[in-house]
């Protein structure tokens, strides 16, 4: 199967756009492929306990339940270390299954050849 890497910067400014792309990570993961998120800039926030609460996509589709099921497959979702410092939040702010990732880490999937790289 494919190596996907969501690369996400919406928040509640564009927050439907931002649930339509965990419902397409949430939908491949659970399809067998190896699904990586990475939330940069505003998209810090669906990392954050309780903020994607009550936010659905154009279909209905719940964003709290979508990061749910990409944690249970175990998919990875990055955090932008820079992104959270800048907005003064904590790690301990995040929700489970999230982990705090730098820069460093987005290059390198971003040039990995065996990774498609898909920006909302």
């Amino acid at each position: 199967m494919a190596k996907l890497l969501f690369l996400m910067s919406k928040g509640f400014e564009k927050s439907g756009g931002a649930a339509r792309a965990m419902q397409f990570a949430a939908m491949a993961a659970e399809a067998g492929n190896h699904v990586e998120v990475f939330l940069i800039d505003d998209a810090i926030v669906w990392a954050q306990v309780g903020m994607a609460e009550g936010i659905r996509t154009s279909t209905g589709e719940d964003m709290e339940e979508l990061l749910e099921r990409l944690v249970a497959r175990k998919s990875p979702i990055h955090v932008c270390k820079a992104c959270i410092e800048r907005r003064m939040v904590s790690p301990d702010e995040l929700i489970g299954g999230s982990q705090v990732s730098t820069s460093t880490l987005l290059v390198e999937r971003m040039g990995d050849p065996e990774f498609k790289v898909l920006t909302f």
